[in-house]
């Protein structure tokens, strides 16, 4: 019993250095790509064909890397093969010029990428678990990887060049892969066997059914369509802040203001959420990011960002932690990394293939600040599609009933 909970303990610890490494290495790069295509020539509309190319390409994959996380035997091993591929995918991004092979490398990185954050998300769920933890303790340490690349990255652009950025993204990714070696989570459901027997994985048409059949699941997808079709132009938010005079490294330190409050925040989330569950955690979320788009839309200045990030930084915490389990809770067994793929990169990828395009020539056509405008709009929608779908339509039901 003992060893079992030493075991617990190490791969718990194991995967909190994971998400140090693995968010450190997009705390490092994700702030300033869209800067880096601007300071390669490109306009609004072509990052937003990058951005589609890259929906396209994560569309198509995310289903299938789900689906082998859920049922290969290693799940672990073909994680850590996509996490050294994408960083070589980035590092060969950087050293391009010329959009045709920013494509071609964007499309092959979103290929083999897509499955990283859910299969990220199964193993850390299994070793929380193993763990006597939950989520948010895990994804917390996610955030301080974030806050201290994004600041760190952001000086040393200033006194070296935006590539700098791609080198630490390559350097810890590879960490990451390298710490899994010695994690050792129990099998998911899926593999396991009962009464000596090999369960048959559910197939693919039961997943998918899944998504209709459930009308909690229902609405939660149309909260996520305002959210994902309304505020696909934040994505613009370092072009935006260099545009009102803020420098790299301004920007570097924009961007850890949010990760540190998530540091404490995952914690406080994991307590709301044991003590409401998923669907009111899930709520306040929304509406923190509510909160968030006003500050900007009241008063659009370098200062406001930073008051944006910072409520940003609860709203992500509430967002990340009741996203995974409202989704785990109502996914058939043994499938929670297709429907954690489905949901956070297949849906979003294909209304992403609609409105990355839009948003470019909205950003060239009208600028940044209408873009805020309609998240705020997005964000509100997915509020109410929570409260009245999710909340109050059950409590009314019964009310009905008696």
């Amino acid at each position: 019993m003992f060893r079992r909970q030493l075991s617990g303990s190490k791969n718990l610890w194991l995967m909190r250095l994971y998400y140090l490494a693995y968010f450190g290495a997009m705390g490092s790069v994700n702030p300033f790509v869209n800067l880096f295509y601007v300071h390669n020539g490109l306009s609004g509309t072509e990052i937003g064909v990058l951005n589609t190319i890259s929906a396209i390409s994560g569309m198509v994959s995310a289903p299938l890397w789900g689906r082998l996380n859920d049922n290969v035997r290693r799940p672990r091993l073909l994680l850590q093969a996509t996490l050294a591929l994408n960083a070589l995918a980035y590092y060969f991004l950087s050293q391009q010029t010329a959009f045709l092979y920013m494509a071609i490398l964007i499309g092959f990185n979103a290929f083999i990428s897509s499955g990283i954050n859910p299969a990220s998300q199964a193993q850390a769920l299994l070793a929380a678990a193993e763990g006597g933890a939950y989520y948010g303790s895990v994804r917390m340490w996610g955030s301080a990887g974030w806050a201290i690349m994004s600041a760190l990255s952001g000086l040393i652009i200033q006194r070296t060049s935006l590539v700098s950025a791609f080198v630490a993204f390559l350097v810890l990714n590879l960490l990451a892969a390298g710490i899994l070696f010695w994690v050792h989570t129990p099998q998911p459901v899926s593999q396991t066997e009962i009464k000596g027997v090999k369960q048959p994985p559910v197939p693919m048409k039961e997943v998918f059914h899944s998504l209709i059949k459930n009308r909690e699941l229902t609405c939660f997808l149309l909260a996520l369509v305002s959210v994902w079709v309304l505020a696909n132009g934040v994505n613009f938010e370092s072009v935006y802040l260099q545009q009102l005079g803020a420098s790299e490294g301004l920007i570097g330190w924009e961007n850890t203001i949010g990760a540190v409050i998530e540091f404490p925040m995952m914690l406080l989330s994991d307590r709301i959420m044991r003590k409401r569950g998923s669907k009111f955690t899930l709520l306040i979320g929304f509406f923190s990011y509510m909160l968030a788009c006003s500050a900007i839309v009241i008063h659009p200045t370098v200062v406001s960002f930073f008051l944006y990030r910072a409520i940003n930084g609860v709203s992500l915490s509430l967002y990340s932690v009741s996203f995974t389990y409202f989704i785990v809770e109502r996914a058939p067994a043994g499938q929670s990394g297709t429907m954690l793929a489905l949901y956070s990169v297949t849906i979003a990828g294909l209304l992403s293939i609609l409105m990355s395009p839009v948003s470019g020539r909205l950003f060239d056509l009208i600028g940044p600040y209408w873009l805020y405008v309609m998240a705020l709009v997005g964000y509100t929608l997915a509020a109410g599609f929570i409260l009245f779908g999710v909340i109050l339509h059950p409590r009314r039901r019964k009310a009905a009933e008696t």
